[in-house]
């Protein structure tokens, strides 16, 4: 053995020999000492050393054993552990020791254990050791006070641990709390199990390698894993640990099924900071997702969806969702039902988020597995019928088919298969799908998501079955497994894949429209979008421009929609599913079969508007493809004659047979239905009829017999159209002379009976005229009259003449007038023919003019055109007599018959030369009708002009217009060029007239004529138009005041009138520049009569404006102007603006500061229309525009907002009030835009200072205050620390105004709130509720939330200021919320002022209204945490100086609410100051109101750890309630005397002489006062201090007599209420005198009180019921408290004198009590008690007479009342208890030994009780008789 070896040995041998000698009371001081050391030799190099340490070892833990209260020295053990790393022996034992004494050291030691547990516990990892020290760390963590979340203690936390500078042990921890988060005990013994989310290593270092007992609570050491868990999890929480370090844990409880951890978890997880966009982190929670459980997997899909970054993992994206939908096994599932509804819900909705923010490259790699394994989990689940229809299946469902979409479309490879394979199935999906009714919308989503990736142009193998699809599904029909239609994705994928020139496409559009009326109404509005090229244009506009459109080829499409011709070459299938037969020659409706045929008239009516518009578009004309250009098409087809004849042409070029094709498919659509037709075809027959080259007419000239159907329809407007087309077939050359003879014979013969026809013969009968009169005028223009049997004219002629003389049916007149005005115009109707008929022109003008007077246009314009039959010119001729009943027409109101005339009256002078015939002219041929009349047209206009110069306004306005109508028709002609000047000049005339129409008129003829004229005629007309301006030319005067409209019509609310030629004239002359009135004229022109009289659509002012340089005053002007509230002035004012200026914002940018300056000026003006104007003005001017531009007007606009926000006129007001929204919007978005942005910086600091002044939030105009409010908070929503300089005075102005913006009839609700079933505190409580749910509170909440410590200290005073100067309640609880929220949530900058606060609120809680004062205690309890410890004390004093000089109970409530308060929100600083506050709440909690003894009660209760805890205080108390004995306040007294009672209540069952003769001097106080209600506690206590302190009052036998004294004179008080309780306390007390008799004083007491109490002489002086039941109750105690006092007075303990001396005195009494009626049975019960008591105690303390008083035992039993069984069981039970220790009392000599008498009485008494026991049913009270027998035996 080495030397060393042995004096290690003989060390460690000397400390075993002192611990095995020591005694058990040394034994802890001995280990402390040499434990430690001992231990550290398990590290000696020498096996026998170790082996001695061992054997020690063992012999400590005996000892151990046998002393339980040994505490070891656990922190040295611990250390010596950290210091031996590497050293397993040394380690363990340490271990050993420290885990048998932790449990034993006190909380603040095993809290100073932890920072020392933490240190280096990460360098253990993978130790034995390691998983026992962290257990350890679990046990201590209990033990640590974790601070207030956001306090200075908490954030200097991890700094106090030392985990800031232990950063991998901070993170250790962290790991693997967030492991135990995850933890589920397994109660098994097998090896190697684990549970979700943890490896079995981790599994078993939390349990301690598989112990049951660590997690079993039951065990000494175990732990319950629930709360273990929320502890951590708070710890993890508090500042000890940063965002990086809990995110794991706190995602992990976040999905814990316990509510308590995962709402710790949530709450984490939504203050951490932590960034999802850090890849690291990503990639280890993609790691560990498969090892979690499915509820936290669950919660990990729903955040990645938030990580960009989570996308760029395909291969771990892949795997999840393989695991999800088709899983390798099933033991880590969702369990059924919710769970895997959330599960499933997060996992699609990843996979949305994956194909929406994901890159190319990644969607490449991850979409087409995912949408496979979509598709798979849908056809898993029954595709296409599902095997689960429950409406959560169908959700999921319903979501997997919108990812599958949103996934596909992300990767165009995945549906851009041939075969169109995904396509096929979703479209299946769409139509057989069957798991819900509104699934189809997800699906139709998922088809739309797919659009874009079948862009054109497609691949011709794909569009090919693209096209055969999507026929396929247009034409399917429900039934066999079909559901549903798919039509709408159907016809938006023709509308989105297939070029606008794609005939199927089309075609799919067409039976779109044609679906009928159960067709969905977005499957008809998408047909309609398809077929419209303008709309085409926009569904396609990212991949076709509107340039690139091509129509379709309009020969094939014919062919295609009406013969057998295929729509796919070589596609028998496509011909089949188109027509629904497999033929290959069909007729016109093949393709049109059964429901299909409603997309007939489409067709027709699409294919003629592609037709025009392929001839527009061809041609030079300029036409443009927007919203409006089919009306634009239409104007063109019927008033234009360049675009009719490029029309013509266009069709003379087409294939011959296609327009056959077309024209007999329309002819066929007119005869359908009966020859009613279907809808548009004979329209669209007639049109394309009349543009079409002969030989194409010629082909359907056999075919016109078949209208006859049609001309006899019944429908109007069948007949007219039937009859022209008619007349253009019919008269064709290609049939014979013959034929067209037989049909005007047919014709006639339908028409002779015209006069006795009715109903349908009627119609036939109308159709037969129109049809005859089309017949022979267009065989004229044919030139055909000639080979016609001119008889047969002759008399088809007469008939009509007749008819037109004599007929008055109203229909037969309108086709009369009509045949007449063709035949007339066509030159079939002569002179000669009505000589012939014996008919004058006068008589057939006359019969015209009677019914153009009635406004019949008909019948006006056959007159027209029946002046053509007339050459006599002469002033008596018919011509002149025609012309003379036009002009007298002029009376006509209507406007727009007068459009007719001004027709009339140009056929009348311009004849065939008029474009009004020509523009009839409706068959391919070369017709020359007769030529103008020079004179008749100079006179005419002569006259026109003229006649608008009169001041007749009936005839100025139809002059006007008929004028306008002359130049329209014949503008070209020599006459009227000649005179355009002169035109000109009326027309300005005309401006001055009132009708509108009549302005419009001008307006537009001033542009016509501009149009008319060459360029020299053009500079002409300018010049004259600017002379009538300048003055240089008189005759064109036109007056600047002129009334355009009624006067009235637009009230200006100042008695005049505005019209907007008026407002034209009056820009002129503010700019100074008169010629630009006549570029105005032109732009009234926008009324419906234009567009529907002739092609005006195509007119513009660049024709009109001279390029002369505009004058720069006109802009600020002329901008204002288009905001004009008259909206016809808006209107024109715009067009003005669009045609000045070429490009608006150049000018505007360039003229900006001189239109502001005057938009600021004019705002303020004398007229409304100007300031409404100004305000929309400068709303659009500075919207969009740069800061720069006009920061320096923007308090000046502010300004001028809000002073006509305050405007008389209601609009204006509207107007500023959207003025004013627009400048708001610009200030919140530029602050929104960023704290750094100088533009907002500059706008606040311009703007700020203005709404928080008296033209702001302070001004006296309602609706300025209430938007600058609003405008002020949503800069305070947005403003962030760009608002730090205003915060002082935003923070005291929006305090004020939570008073100001409150109703108004609060008052009114106060004053009647017992009307309305309220209370002022319900009323308070609402409104201080909307206090703090006020926007504004929420503003002033956000400015604190920005405050740093410079901004704290402006904010002070105004704080200060406001609580001092607020009036309104709703301000003041806003104080006191604003104090709690900065000590709460600002505390760091708000700890300096805490203490001036806390004074000022000494003044704020004395407010009137509770609510007030309420709130503002409340304020100080949270003011109370930061102020400092004078502060605090000051408080305390002041809180019970409220309270001790309270006059009334209100002062006291705030005293309580105070006090209440700091302890509930201050509870450390209370608890430190417990000495100054708690002696004082022990005293207030005894006060008589019951809000003030609440909160007192309270805060004793939540504070105080017993009862036994009022003597610690006991001296306080004592002191403070003797000197309010002596208060002046009543109250006061009072509640001290209750508090002396509560503390002697308190003192448990005896009070040490000291305490006692400390309370006595109070106690006695309390007893000399005065009766008051609640006085009988202290009589209570009185007899508990006699109990508990009877060592006292032994020894100072002053105060016994003293306590005599008070017991009888309490006794003697005169107050009825109070007298039974003091009975009671004097019974206890002189029961408790044992060494005295004082029996007479207490008989002379009680005596009376009880005669009085029983005597029936006691008169009744109350009349309440109440309180005559309180009043009997209150006797009844007083006479049983009464008897009980008699006898617990006889001291049956004292000797002289004897007890027994008492019995006559106390027998008499009894007799006397008892035999009243008014004894209720507690009285006779307490009577049975108190004998068994002193009999008892008489016969066992052996007290005996002297002589015989066999008559007093006789007394007593006889009152027991036994025979009579009266009573309660209970009662006769006590009666029996008596008698038996009554007959003791008796046998045993109590009343005398003499045999005399004793016998007689024994019987007697025998009789009484047997008599009641024979009478007695129940066992009990038997029993207790049978004792009293056998005792009388003995």
């Amino acid at each position: 053995m080495s030397s060393t070896e042995a004096r290690e040995l003989e060390l460690v041998g000397k400390v075993e020999m002192r611990i095995a000698l020591a005694q058990d009371d040394k034994l802890e001081s001995m280990l402390k000492t040499y434990l430690p050391p001992l231990l550290l030799k398990l590290g000696s190099e020498h096996v026998a050393v170790r082996n001695k340490v061992i054997s020690t070892c063992q012999h400590i833990k005996i000892r151990l054993a046998g002393n339980q209260g040994i505490v070891l020295p656990v922190a040295a053990l611990l250390k010596q552990y950290k210091a031996n790393p590497e050293s397993t022996m040394i380690r363990h034992f340490d271990l050993m020791f420290i885990q048998q004494s932790v449990g034993k050291l006190s909380s603040k030691e095993q809290m100073d254990l932890l920072p020392t547990i933490l240190h280096g516990l990460a360098s253990d990892a993978g130790k034995p050791t390691c998983a026992t020290i962290f257990n350890l760390f679990l046990r201590l963590l209990p033990k640590l006070r974790i601070p207030l979340r956001g306090s200075k203690e908490d954030n200097e936390l991890r700094q106090q641990l030392g985990l800031d500078e232990h950063i991998e042990d901070a993170k250790f921890v962290a790991a693997w709390i967030s492991k135990l988060v995850l933890l589920t005990v397994i109660r098994s013994n097998v090896a190697g199990i684990t549970c979700p989310g943890l490896t079995v290593q981790e599994y078993e270092f939390l349990t301690l390698n598989g112990k049951q007992e660590t997690w079993d609570p039951t065990s000494e050491e175990g732990l319950n894993l629930t709360q273990t868990k929320i502890g951590t999890l708070a710890f993890l929480a508090s500042g000890a640990f940063t965002d990086d370090e809990r995110f794991l844990a706190a995602l992990f409880a976040s999905g814990d099924t316990n509510s308590r951890i995962s709402g710790t978890g949530d709450d984490m997880l939504k203050r951490s900071s932590i960034s999802l966009e850090d890849a690291e982190m990503v990639g280890n929670l993609l790691k560990l997702y498969s090892n979690l459980r499915p509820a936290l997997q669950t919660r990990l899909l729903v955040l990645l969806s938030k990580s960009a970054v989570s996308t760029t993992f395909p291969r771990q994206i892949v795997t999840i969702v393989q695991q999800a939908i088709q899983p390798d096994d099933n033991t880590n599932l969702p369990a059924k039902g919710l769970e895997t509804i959330k599960f499933r819900n997060a996992l699609f909705n990843y996979m949305n988020w994956v194909s929406r923010v994901g890159s190319a490259s990644d969607l490449a790699e991850v979409a087409p597995p995912l949408v496979g394994f979509l598709r798979n989990y849908i056809e898993d689940q029954g595709w296409p019928i599902p095997h689960d229809r429950s409406q959560d299946a169908a959700s999921l469902r319903a979501l997997a088919y919108e990812t599958m979409g949103a996934l596909a479309k992300t990767t165009p490879s995945i549906a851009l298969h041939e075969d169109l394979s995904l396509v096929r199935w979703l479209f299946r999906s769409l139509t057989e799908e069957g798991s819900s009714e509104t699934i189809f919308v997800s699906i139709e989503g998922a088809l739309s998501s797919l659009l874009n990736i079948f862009a054109v142009p497609l691949d011709a193998n794909m569009k090919r079955e693209l096209r055969l699809l999507l026929l396929k599904y247009m034409t399917l029909q429900q039934g066999d497994g079909i559901v549903r239609s798919a039509r709408f994705s159907t016809v938006r994928w023709a509308n989105r894949c297939l070029e606008y020139d794609d005939v199927v496409g089309r075609w799919i559009n067409i039976l779109a429209l044609g679906g009928g009326a159960e067709e969905r109404s977005d499957v008809v509005e998408e047909g309609k979008k398809g077929l419209d090229p303008y709309w085409f244009q926009l569904l396609n506009s990212s991949t076709t421009t509107p340039t690139e459109c091509s129509l379709p080829d309009w020969s094939g499409m014919v062919k295609v929609f009406f013969t057998g011709e295929s729509m796919i070459e070589n596609s028998t299938v496509a011909n089949s599913m188109k027509s629904g037969m497999e033929v290959d020659d069909v007729s016109v409706f093949g393709n049109f079969a059964g429901s299909k045929i409603n997309a007939f008239a489409p067709a027709i009516s699409y294919c003629r508007r592609i037709l025009l518009l392929a001839a527009i578009k061809q041609s030079d004309i300029p036409f443009v493809i927007d919203a409006d250009w089919e009306r634009q098409l239409d104007v063109l087809f019927r008033s234009d004659k360049k675009s009719r004849k490029a029309m013509k042409a266009f069709i003379s070029t087409l294939d011959e047979e296609a327009l056959q094709i077309y024209l007999t498919a329309a002819l066929e659509g007119l005869l359908r239905k009966e020859g009613n037709g279907l809808e548009g075809c004979g329209k669209c027959l007639v049109e394309l009829a009349s543009l079409a080259p002969s030989n194409t007419i010629g082909r359907l000239t056999g075919r016109s017999i078949e209208l006859f159907p049609s001309i006899r329809s019944n429908n109007m407007e069948t007949r007219e159209i039937a009859s022209q087309a008619f007349g253009i077939f019919a008269s064709h050359p290609a049939s014979d002379s013959e034929s067209v003879e037989k049909l005007i014979n047919l014709l006639v013969e339908d028409i002779k009976p015209w006069s006795s026809a009715v109903g349908a013969e009627s119609n036939k009968v109308h159709g037969s005229i129109l049809a005859l009169g089309h017949l022979l005028s267009r065989a004229s223009y044919y030139d055909r009259l000639y080979n016609i049997d001119a008889t047969t004219i002759q008399s088809a002629i007469k008939l009509l003449l007749e008819i037109a003389l004599a007929t008055t049916n109203a229909s037969t007149k309108e086709a009369i007038f009509n045949a007449i005005g063709h035949i007339s115009a066509a030159g079939v109707l002569t002179i000669s023919r009505m000589d012939d008929a014996s008919i004058k022109g006068s008589d057939l003008i006359d019969i015209l003019t009677t019914e153009a007077k009635k406004g019949n246009e008909k019948a006006i314009s056959s007159l027209g055109r029946l002046s053509l039959v007339f050459d006599d010119e002469s002033e008596s001729g018919p011509l002149a007599s025609l012309l003379a009943n036009l002009y007298g027409l002029y009376e006509l109101k209507q406007a727009e018959v007068h459009f007719a005339v001004g027709e009339a009256l140009t056929c009348v002078a311009a004849r065939w030369e008029s474009d009004v015939l020509l523009l009839s002219l409706d068959v391919d041929c070369k017709y020359r009708g007769r030529t103008k009349r020079p004179n008749t047209l100079e006179k005419l206009l002569a006259k026109l002009l003229q006649d608008c110069k009169t001041t007749k306004p009936s005839l100025k306005k139809a002059s006007g217009i008929w004028l306008f109508c002359l130049i329209q028709y014949g503008g070209h002609l020599e006459e009227c060029q000649s005179r355009l000047r002169e035109c000109q000049a009326a027309f300005m005339g005309l401006l001055s007239a009132r009708d509108e129409l009549v302005q419009e008129t001008a307006s537009r003829g001033l542009s016509l004529v501009y149009e008319q004229g060459d360029q020299d005629l053009r500079e002409r007309l300018v010049k004259d138009l600017v002379a009538s301006f300048t003055g240089t030319s008189a005759q064109l005067k036109v007056d600047e005041e002129t009334e355009l409209f009624e006067p009235g019509a637009l009230p200006t609310g100042e008695g005049k009138s505005v019209t907007s030629y008026k407002d034209i004239i009056t820009l002129a002359n503010e700019v100074g520049d008169q010629s630009l009135v006549y570029k105005f004229m032109s732009l009234a022109a926008n009324a419906a009569t234009w567009s529907t009289r002739a092609a005006f659509g195509r007119f513009g002012l660049s024709n009109i404006l001279s390029e002369s340089e505009i004058d720069p005053k006109l802009y600020p002007k002329l901008y204002r102007y288009r905001f004009d509230p008259n909206p016809n002035v808006q209107r024109s004012m715009n067009d003005i603006w669009n045609a000045l200026v070429k490009d608006s914002s150049t000018t505007i940018n360039l003229h900006f500061d001189a239109i502001l300056a005057d938009l600021l000026t004019s705002i303020l003006g004398k007229e409304w229309r100007t300031r409404e104007a100004s305000c929309a003005a400068i709303a659009d001017l500075v919207q969009g525009r740069e800061f720069e531009k006009y920061e320096k007007h923007l308090h000046d606009i502010w300004e001028v907002a809000f002073k006509v926000l305050d405007d008389i006129k209601g609009s204006v007001r509207k107007a500023a009030l959207s003025l004013s929204m627009v400048l708001t919007g610009i200030l919140v978005r530029q602050v929104e835009a960023g704290n750094s942005s100088k533009t907002a910086q500059s706008m606040l600091k311009e703007v700020m200072p203005f709404l928080l002044s008296g033209q702001g939030m302070d001004s006296s105009a309602k609706e300025v205050k209430v938007f600058a409010t609003i405008t002020v908070l949503k800069l305070i929503k947005s403003g962030g620390k760009s608002l730090l300089p205003f915060i002082p005075k935003l923070v005291e102005d929006l305090i004020g105004l939570l008073s100001t913006l409150e109703g108004e009839g609060v008052d009114y609700l106060y004053l009647r709130a017992a009307h309305y079933n309220l209370t002022e505190e319900k009323i308070d409580s609402v409104r201080t509720t909307a206090v703090s749910q006020s926007p504004i509170m929420e503003a002033i909440e956000r400015c604190l939330d920005i405050l740093d410590e410079e901004t704290m200290k402006e904010v002070v005073p105004g704080l200060e200021n406001a609580m001092k100067t607020s009036i309104g309640m709703p301000s003041k609880i806003g104080c006191s919320g604003i104090l709690v929220s900065l000590a709460t949530r600002h505390s760091f900058v708000f700890r300096p002022h805490a203490d001036l606060f806390l004074k000022l609120l000494e003044k704020a809680v004395l407010d009137r209204n509770n609510a007030v004062s309420a709130g503002y205690a409340r304020s100080a309890g949270y003011l109370a945490r930061l102020a400092s410890d004078d502060s605090l004390v000051r408080l305390s004093d002041f809180s019970k100086k409220l309270y001790f000089d309270a006059e009334d109970e209100s002062r006291r409530q705030v005293s309580a609410d105070i006090v209440y308060s700091v302890a509930n929100f201050a509870t450390d600083r209370f608890n430190a100051f417990a000495a100054t506050f708690l002696p004082f709440v022990f005293f207030a909690k005894h006060d008589f109101d019951e809000h003030v003894k609440e909160r007192f009660e309270k805060t004793w209760s939540e504070n105080v750890g017993g009862s036994r805890a009022v003597l610690l205080y006991s001296k306080e108390i004592n002191d403070l309630a003797i000197s309010c004995l002596e208060s002046p306040r009543w109250t006061i007294k009072h509640t001290a005397a209750l508090t002396i009672a509560d503390v002697i209540m308190s003192s448990g069952s005896e009070i040490s002489t000291a305490n006692a003769a400390a309370i006595w001097p109070a106690l006695e106080k309390a007893l000399a006062l005065k009766t008051f209600d609640g006085k009988e506690i202290v009589l209570k206590a009185f007899v508990k201090f006699a109990k508990a302190g009877k060592s006292f009052w032994e020894q100072e036998s002053s105060v016994a007599v003293q306590m005599q004294k008070i017991a009888i004179r309490e006794a003697k008080r005169n107050n009825d209420a109070y007298r039974p309780h003091s009975f009671a306390s004097l019974g206890e007390y002189v029961e408790l005198r044992t060494g005295i008799d004082i029996f007479d004083d207490v008989y002379d007491v009680v005596t009376p009180m009880l005669k009085d109490a029983i005597s029936e002489d006691k008169m009744d002086t109350s009349d309440d019921k109440d309180k005559d039941n309180k009043v009997g109750k209150t006797e009844d105690m007083l006479i049983t408290n009464g008897l009980t006092a008699l006898f617990q007075a006889v001291n049956i303990k004292h000797i002289d004198p004897s007890p027994l001396e008492h019995l006559p005195a106390l027998l008499e009494t009894c007799k006397e009590t008892l035999g009243s009626t008014k004894v209720s049975a507690s009285s006779r019960t307490a009577y049975y008690e108190r004998c068994k008591t002193l009999f008892d105690g008489l016969r066992k303390r052996t007290h005996s007479q002297g002589s015989s008083r066999y008559e007093l035992a006789l007394g007593f039993f006889t009152l027991l009342d036994i025979p009579s069984g009266s009573g309660t069981e209970t009662m006769r039970t006590k009666k029996g208890e008596a008698a038996e220790m009554i007959v003791q009392a008796l046998v045993g000599g109590v009343f005398g030994m003499f045999r005399e008498g004793r016998d007689a009485l024994k019987e007697r008494i025998k009789n009484l009780i047997t008599e009641g026991r024979n009478l007695e049913r129940s066992p009990t009270v038997k029993a207790a008789l049978e004792k009293a027998l056998k005792a009388l035996n003995e």
